[in-house]
């Protein structure tokens, strides 16, 4: 698909509020309601969106603790290590790395005592061999991609 200006701009207001009225985006681009509906609706199907989101606030949500935690695998064990993170509700992105950098995790959670116990959860793994974490304490920009 190609992303021509107009379908950059309306995926650039969808970033910014998944919910803004179509007829609110043709006004700002000066095209027609239907015009915005269908483009968006062949960015779906080409997969250009793969979804409409919430971003939800960590405080008022409950779960204010934010910490950046990676996991060494033990040698071989990099898949089974990645299957286990995907099932881990506390993570909510995870990422494998290129070069000695373990697998990469967001962990989001209530408290410092939840996030105590999720580390000595991960620790008792034996397919990880080492952790590494660090704890976010100021939110400097987040932005969807």
């Amino acid at each position: 698909m190609e992303m021509d200006p107009v379908n950059k701009k309306i995926i650039e207001m969808l970033i910014k509020d998944s919910r803004r009225p179509y007829r609110e985006i043709a006004d700002e681009l000066g095209v027609t309601e239907s015009t915005v509906r269908k483009r968006v609706k062949k960015l779906v199907e080409d997969k250009v969106i793969e979804k409409f989101t919430l971003a939800l606030n960590p405080e008022k949500s409950g779960r204010s603790v934010i910490a950046y935690v990676t996991a060494y695998p033990q040698n071989q064990r990099e898949k089974e290590v990645e299957e286990l993170v995907k099932n881990l509700p506390e993570v909510v992105e995870a990422y494998s790395m290129s070069g000695k950098c373990g697998i990469n995790m967001k962990v989001v959670v209530k408290d410092l005592p939840s996030l105590n116990m999720f580390l000595e959860r991960l620790q008792r793994e034996p397919i990880i061999t080492a952790l590494e974490s660090c704890i976010a304490l100021k939110e400097l920009k987040r932005a969807m991609s």
